[in-house]
């Protein structure tokens, strides 16, 4: 496994350049915790502005099956993620 540590402009960079559809991802922001299968990845934009969304299908989740996560909406709450490529090996990342 791999340990990184990264400011939160580069976290971000970081999911927008490697999660792909099929990995798995466990991420932590504000009081939110979803970890499971990573279905799409949207850059659309939203209301004039650049988007960055990722659908979750969460594992063993009481909630509901599916989160969607705005990654911009959210990015100054990111505390950390592990990230589990489909081909690849596993990263974790802690957030300064």
């Amino acid at each position: 496994m791999k340990e990184i540590e990264l400011t939160t402009k580069d976290a971000v960079s970081y999911l927008k350049e490697n999660v792909k559809i099929h990995d798995k991802i466990a991420i932590a922001y504000d009081r939110v915790f979803a970890e499971g299968e990573v279905l799409n990845v949207d850059f659309s934009e939203y209301f004039g502005k650049p988007g960055f969304r990722l659908m979750v299908s969460l594992d063993e989740s009481n909630i509901g099956s599916t989160v969607e996560i705005d990654v911009y909406e959210f990015e100054e709450d990111i505390i950390e993620f592990t990230h589990w490529p489909k081909d690849g090996e596993e990263v974790e990342v802690t957030v300064i």
